[in-house]
């Protein structure tokens, strides 16, 4: 009976222990909450060092870009400062990257168009190029890059091409001819072994005329004697000048010439009636129609009455006699 007692009362004395000393510090302290710290401004590694003696975790969110604000530097935080949370709770913290990098895309084989147009898509420009004859690739193909592919630049970032300028064709290289006159031109084809191929003008008043404007093939390609070469030659656009001349008016100033009345402002003029044929002898309807009308109407010579003639007759005889 009494290693019962002894043995049970051993038991309670270990459960005091294990619950006084383990499972109540464990209770309490996650029960517990701490402030959170501010670290917004701060470099990553302090901001880290000063969260976790807060009993605190941090972990890193979100990488803004910024080119003003050193690399590393904390942006952000979630929970924000002075907020009361429990011990172990996560700190999110937003840190800048610097300056926003871009990927070097791979332009080997693309045409120049298709290299500048993928350039644009990443951020970048096309930067200086510069030719090279091959048969590998055709004429305004990438040939490689300066920088390598998937190297990591500023954003703007200019990139050197070497381009495709085609098959070696012969010894002879194609003279500049841009800016010179036709004759000039005409003289250095001649000069430097080659042939003159098709004269094409165009309107340009800015340049003189006859002056070179473009030419094909470009500078430097490769060219024997056989190859030819075909000018755009620079004319001016004729001006024509229209000047109103009025009859009767040559000599009279603008200012002075009498003005133009409006045609919309005319009157319409009565229409005239059309006369009537001579050989046609007015009817009775005719008769009544002409005392309707208002413009001047023709009489005609009627013969001489009975008695008239009568008595003209009797003048006559008395005459006679």
């Amino acid at each position: 009976m009494l290693k019962k007692i002894l043995i049970f009362a051993g038991v309670l004395i270990v459960l005091f222990f294990l619950v006084n000393s383990v499972i109540m510090p464990l209770y309490v302290k996650h029960s517990d909450t701490v402030k959170v710290p501010k670290v917004t401004g701060m470099n990553y590694m302090d901001a880290k060092m000063i969260i976790e003696e807060s009993s605190l975790e941090i972990k890193q969110g979100d990488v803004k870009y910024d080119e003003n604000i050193p690399i590393g530097q904390i942006l952000d935080q979630n929970p924000p400062a002075e907020e009361m949370v429990k011990y172990g709770r996560r700190i999110y913290v937003t840190i800048c990257g610097g300056e926003q990098l871009a990927d070097v895309p791979n332009l080997k084989g693309k045409s120049l168009r298709d290299a500048k147009f993928t350039l644009e898509q990443r951020g970048l420009k096309l930067g200086e190029t510069v030719r090279k004859n091959t048969n590998e690739f055709p004429e305004d193909f990438v040939i490689s890059q300066v920088i390598q592919p998937t190297s990591k630049v500023k954003k703007n970032s200019a990139i050197d091409l070497i381009l495709s300028d085609g098959p070696v064709v012969g010894d002879l290289k194609v003279p500049s001819l841009t800016g010179k006159t036709l004759e000039e031109a005409k003289k250095i084809i001649t000069d430097s072994n080659l042939k003159l191929g098709k004269i094409t003008y165009q309107t340009n008043n800015e340049l003189p005329p006859g002056q070179i404007v473009d030419q094909y093939p470009q500078v430097e390609k490769s060219a024997n004697e056989n190859t030819t070469i075909d000018l755009f030659v620079s004319k001016k656009k004729p001006v024509i000048k229209i000047e109103r001349v009025e009859e009767g008016n040559e000599d009279i100033p603008k200012d002075n010439q009498p003005e133009i009345p409006d045609e919309t402002s005319k009157k319409p003029e009565p229409q005239k009636e059309k006369p009537k044929d001579d050989d046609k002898e007015p009817t009775s309807t005719d008769k009544k129609t002409d005392k309707k009308q208002t413009g001047p109407t023709i009489k005609k010579e009627e013969s001489p009455k009975k008695d008239d003639k009568k008595k003209d007759d009797g003048l006559d005889n008395k005459d006679n006699k």
